[in-house]
């Protein structure tokens, strides 16, 4: 097969069968055709091929007859290991290392055996002297008397000395007890007054856009002939989307946006079909394509994406929105073409250093010229 299984569902090659489902599902949910209704047809039919590929991967892995037979073929063909697509790194804490004589006694103690003492552990602080009392021949031993004390063992002939405790007086103690009931009731019941106000939640500035995007695609669907609405709701995924790429693009969050470039599409689409000669709404889809296809892996959707971006130049060559979209689908392709992305973005900015994309494209130069 041209096309490793494992990779094809994005799993490593010793997943277990819950994995490899989670995965099926996950990506037939991502390449689903319907969320590219109106979409270009090149994104339709790359999206079914992706499912059938998808499907037919899932057809193998997902039997673990047809899988047991599919690793043997590859033992044998001493195919290398896939290369699996990394998810999101995650910080793990490091694990404590235990000192290896305390590996040891723990070894010793789980196999029964009882550790020997050794000559350079201390002494207990404190032990009992156990040694019989004289006899009081009836009578009540005087205070001072020689009694079961902690301590060292006591010379012979020589009395051990007690030591009085020190005991509150009963009222002072009853006294203390009260006054810490008071005021853990007190601390429990606010000092009586009303109960405080439930902390307000924070809204992570990653969810900003997502709150809108239900309103947008509603507008939208009761505005199916408005270009605009379908505009407004392609922005809104893409901003959802891109301030996530922008702040934690390493992150799962991120990956879980992915599917929003899709919609994005998808959404540009629509209103490409009312006004063909858009030029910045096809910028954007052609952006989004691209992102989704850095974003998976998938050149081919990169590819889609420049395409559309340079459809997009035929219209409007020297628009802000169209250069910097050629930008992004330039850096994201595989090799990346650096030079020729920031050389549009330097566009922008002798052209009209006062633009409102001038401040982005700063920073993303500074950044692709490191």
């Amino acid at each position: 097969m041209s096309q490793d299984l494992y990779e094809t569902l994005q799993v490593h090659p010793k997943a277990d069968a819950a994995a490899i489902a989670a995965a099926y599902r996950r990506l037939q949910e991502l390449y689903d055709p319907a969320k590219l209704d109106g979409a270009a047809d090149e994104l339709v039919d790359l999206a079914r091929d992706k499912r059938d590929a998808i499907e037919r991967a899932y057809a193998v892995l997902g039997d673990p007859v047809r899988r047991a037979t599919y690793d043997q073929e590859q033992a044998e063909l001493g195919a290398e290991p896939p290369k699996v697509v990394s998810q999101p790194r995650s910080q793990k804490p490091s694990a404590r290392r235990q000192p290896a004589d305390q590996g040891a006694r723990l070894s010793a103690l789980g196999s029964g055996q009882a550790e020997a003492p050794s000559e350079a552990q201390p002494a207990p602080e404190e032990q009992l002297d156990y040694r019989p009392l004289p006899p009081a021949r009836r009578q009540e031993r005087p205070r001072g008397a020689e009694e079961p004390t902690l301590g060292a063992a006591p010379t012979p002939g020589r009395a051990v000395a007690r030591k009085p405790s020190a005991r509150l007086p009963v009222p002072i103690v009853i006294a203390g007890i009260f006054m810490v009931i008071i005021a853990t009731s007190l601390a429990l019941t606010n000092g009586g007054g009303p109960p405080p106000a439930p902390p307000t939640p924070t809204v992570s500035p990653f969810d900003q856009y997502e709150a809108v995007i239900p309103q947008a695609q509603s507008a939208a669907e009761q505005n199916p002939k408005s270009a605009q609405a379908w505009i407004d709701f392609g922005n809104v995924l893409y901003d959802s989307a891109q301030i996530v790429r922008e702040g934690a693009p390493d992150s799962p969050l991120y990956q879980q946006r992915l599917g929003r470039w899709l919609q994005a599409t998808n959404a540009y689409s629509q209103a490409l079909a009312l006004e063909p000669n858009n030029a910045p709404a096809r910028a954007d889809l052609g952006a989004s394509s691209c992102f989704y296809g850095a974003g998976t892996g998938d050149q081919s959707f990169v590819s889609l994406g420049t395409a559309e971006v340079r459809r997009a130049a035929q219209v409007a060559p020297d628009d802000e929105r169209v250069l910097l979209s050629m930008g992004h689908c330039l850096v994201s392709a595989q090799p990346p073409r650096t030079d020729e992305a920031l050389s549009l973005w330097q566009r922008i900015i002798d052209r009209n250093p006062s633009s409102q994309f001038a401040a982005q494209v700063k920073q993303l130069i500074a950044k692709y010229r490191k």
